[in-house]
């Protein structure tokens, strides 16, 4: 007599709660979908904006609303000048010359440094360590405000605007008709000093001097920069490492620059830096051997 073999059957009730399961699943992975590429079509519009920061805490964006010793060179003591840079583009960018004494009293003329600050702030928070330069190197420095900063013109900073106001420094210490600054200023004997973002910005304009029709820069000082935008989203936000490829737009890629630069550098790093790993700099050095 053959056994009767147990059938498992699946009730209408029970088929209803497990569609009910698969479509509240579904609903979750749409929505979790849903938020995470809103999340990077955010970021892929407002990156710039998680680099560029022209105000910072409770500082002001111009120099002259500064606290005071930060507002301007005079308050110091330092001859200078300011200077309106025109750009490419018709953006013009805001600096100032702080030339140095010794210009009158030699026959050739003390170097100048180009000076590009970080990501956050004007130039007036920079004078502190600009003054320093200026005494202990006895050279003009050439503080540089990127476009969208300080008293340059409100332009929204990218990465080619802020490459165009490199290359418009040069132009404009290059070009006679914009020589009126105490005759001062060597085109032979010009610097470029970058720290952190600056360093990048000092890279791109070291690899466009020695392509371009100016004299090639006569040295090249960077500080605690980085070796691409894409190495500090890894270092910083290691989550959106594998979306790079998708919403990364910025490049500032310094590492593929430092290996056909021929002109003289000086790397200054610190390896207690908390915001760019020490190893940037390493590297960065080493592919300059």
């Amino acid at each position: 007599m053959e056994e009767n073999t147990p059938v498992e059957t699946i009730t209408t009730g029970e088929a209803g709660a497990m569609d009910g399961i698969l479509r509240f699943f579904w609903k979750c992975g749409t929505f979790c979908t849903g938020v995470v590429a809103l999340a990077m079509g955010v970021l892929y519009v407002k990156q710039e904006s998680l680099l560029y920061f022209p105000t910072i805490g409770g500082v002001p964006r111009h120099p002259a609303q500064n606290p005071r010793r930060y507002r301007s060179p005079s308050e110091h003591n330092i001859p200078f000048e300011t200077h309106m840079i025109p750009c490419a583009d018709g953006t013009n960018i805001h600096s100032w010359l702080l030339y140095h004494p010794e210009n009158s009293s030699q026959k050739r003329k003390v170097p100048t440094i180009i000076f590009f600050h970080g990501n956050a702030g004007n130039i007036g928070l920079r004078l502190p360590n600009a003054i320093q330069m200026y005494h202990y190197l006895k050279a003009n420095i050439w503080l540089i405000e990127y476009r969208g900063f300080g008293d340059s013109d409100d332009v929204k900073p990218n990465e080619s605007g802020l490459k165009m106001d490199a290359e418009a420094v040069v132009a404009y210490a290059n070009n006679p008709q914009s020589r009126n600054m105490r005759n001062c200023v060597e085109p032979n004997n010009l610097f470029v000093f970058g720290r952190s973002l600056g360093g990048a910005v000092a890279f791109h304009l070291a690899q466009y001097s020695q392509s371009s029709s100016y004299p090639p820069l006569a040295g090249v000082i960077v500080e605690n920069t980085f070796l691409s935008i894409s190495e500090m989203v890894d270092q910083l936000m290691p989550y959106l490492a594998p979306f790079k490829a998708i919403i990364l737009r910025m490049q500032w890629n310094s590492g593929r620059i430092a290996p056909t630069i021929r002109i003289p550098t000086l790397f200054l790093a610190g390896a207690r830096d908390t915001l760019v790993p020490h190893s940037h700099m390493l590297e960065l050095f080493d592919r300059m051997k």
